[in-house]
């Protein structure tokens, strides 16, 4: 049985979710045991962070060069969400060569992504990038979601 979520955010959405969750619980029971899960909701990455992080990316790209290779918005994301969350490596299925599993940023919590967030910004500071116009729009709406 696949992993089923729902949120209760309040006194209201208690019952609907329980009944949601009964009717989902005895179709699964013909499948075997069922487990249930009880944990404090985290909320996911907001739009200001999604656009500030790709605001940081194409800034970096644009001005840096990693070991002499000019690097995509899309491939700094992979090397500074290594940061964050380090990456594995592992033998590819035909043997040929490696494949890095990376870790994903699209279900990242609103606390992961601030972590994530700060870790490129501090990098790009140090490696002396200088941050354009739209990144730091993308910042102040970030920051005004934060508040």
């Amino acid at each position: 049985m696949s992993e089923h979520v729902k949120v209760i955010d309040g006194l209201v959405s208690i019952k609907p979710v329980l009944d949601w969750a009964y009717q989902l619980i005895t179709k699964g029971l013909d499948g075997g045991a069922v487990e249930i899960a009880i944990r404090r909701h985290q909320e996911g990455r907001s739009l200001p962070q999604n656009s500030k992080q790709w605001a940081l990316y194409t800034d970096i790209a644009e001005q840096l060069r990693w070991h002499h290779n000019q690097l995509s918005k899309e491939d700094w994301k992979i090397l500074l969400t290594n940061e964050w969350k380090p990456q594995t490596i592992v033998p590819s299925i035909s043997g040929n060569g490696f494949c890095v599993l990376n870790a994903s940023t699209s279900k990242a919590s609103k606390q992961d992504m601030s972590d994530l967030i700060e870790i490129v910004y501090a990098f790009g500071t140090q490696s002396g990038v200088k941050w354009s116009d739209a990144s730091l729009k993308a910042y102040e709406s970030y920051r005004e979601a934060q508040k």
